[in-house]
């Protein structure tokens, strides 16, 4: 089976999640096309095809026009290489492979993973541009994918055929993204850990906030991974107990989560938008790593029932209490936490599983 895979661009890292369930499935071929790449990581061997290859290295204005001048580029490259099946990740900027499947007749299948769900993204001529993308998408798909139950309804709400939807949850390599080996008992202090962009849409400024006031009864090392624009101001009031890791390739943001005591993600609602999934909390929790968040979106989907935490509410009090009741835990009680963490995750929401679901869906997309 030749499936064609499809994005408006790629890049590798951070969006591993569109080429995941390609290199945990050799047995197709496969073949990427995008407006333009950027893949720094060696172990993506996938063949690559751009449109507008020089695109990501333009100021805005430039980029936006020759990605645009790409599209009937990578329209012809998707269409001449004679796919069995389309695959587009995300509804925006997928008027290529909408335009190719119906030019060969193949089956399109779109993965929806965020705003590109909404009925509405964006401003002025982007909304309108997102717009006609949604719809083309939403009109052309055999089969649209939703990352979440959540991002499903959205998907509802905004026109998707419900005889066409279906959930697609995207998991996570549990054979990678595993418990240190060997692990001793620590002697520092717990580590609490952030991963994402230090941002007040993933809540960074709440989790600093709870960390402060928890510092005088509950001692702890709080490190971020990530940068983004709250980064200046948190740097320039930070505690000394905060660490500033920056931006991590994977192996750097796995051992971090291999020595954490609790990962914290209390991503926030935004212009009406929630977050959709959260594959940081995936790959915490095959860490055997617990993690704290709050009630959004498709966040409570990702989370092991009974071993990581929602916090009651959308607040750095309430934040604050549950990331003290993590803090209080046993190391018996952490360690039994952690284990429960993997195996919900590996039973439910590994990516062998998603693979196993992609597979049949690609089966049924064919008939």
């Amino acid at each position: 089976m030749r499936v064609a895979l499809t994005k408006g661009t790629l890049l590798v890292p951070p969006t591993y999640f569109a080429l995941s369930h390609a290199l945990a499935m050799p047995e197709l071929d496969w073949q990427a096309f995008t407006l333009a790449a950027r893949i720094t990581d060696p172990s993506i061997t996938i063949p690559i095809d751009e449109a507008a290859p020089r695109a990501l290295g333009s100021p805005l204005p430039l980029r936006v026009a020759a990605q645009a001048r790409g599209l009937g580029r990578m329209r012809r490259a998707i269409a001449a290489w004679n796919p069995d099946v389309i695959h587009q990740h995300q509804a925006t900027w997928s008027l290529p492979a909408v335009g190719a499947a119906r030019d060969t007749g193949a089956p399109l299948v779109v993965t929806l993973h965020g705003g590109d769900a909404y009925p509405r993204l964006g401003r002025g001529a982007g909304a309108a541009w997102n717009a006609r993308n949604h719809t083309s998408a939403f009109e052309g798909a055999t089969r649209l994918l939703a990352v979440s139950r959540y991002l499903a309804d959205v998907a509802l709400g905004a026109g998707a055929d419900p005889e066409r939807l279906s959930v697609h949850y995207q998991g996570v390599d549990t054979h990678w993204w595993t418990p240190a080996p060997n692990a001793e008992e620590s002697r520092e202090e717990p580590v609490v850990l952030f991963v994402g962009a230090l941002s007040s849409l993933k809540g960074v400024d709440d989790l600093a906030r709870a960390s402060a006031t928890l510092m005088g009864r509950r001692p702890h090392r709080l490190v971020l991974v990530g940068d983004g624009p709250l980064a200046p101001a948190l740097r320039a009031h930070a505690p000394d107990h905060v660490t500033f890791a920056g931006r991590l390739e994977r192996e750097g943001v796995r051992a971090w989560m291999r020595r954490a005591h609790v990962l914290v993600l209390p991503t926030k609602p935004t212009q009406g938008r929630q977050e959709a999934a959260g594959l940081v909390l995936l790959e915490a929790q095959a860490c055997g790593v617990p993690v704290i968040a709050y009630r959004t979106g498709g966040t409570p989907e990702m989370i092991a029932p009974g071993a990581s935490m929602l916090s009651s509410e959308r607040s750095p009090d309430a934040l604050a209490h549950s990331l003290d009741e993590a803090l209080a835990w046993s190391e018996d009680e952490r360690a039994d936490r952690g284990a429960a963490c993997r195996a919900w995750v590996t039973r439910e929401r590994s990516l062998r599983g998603s693979v196993d679901q992609l597979r049949a869906i690609y089966a049924d997309v064919m008939r």
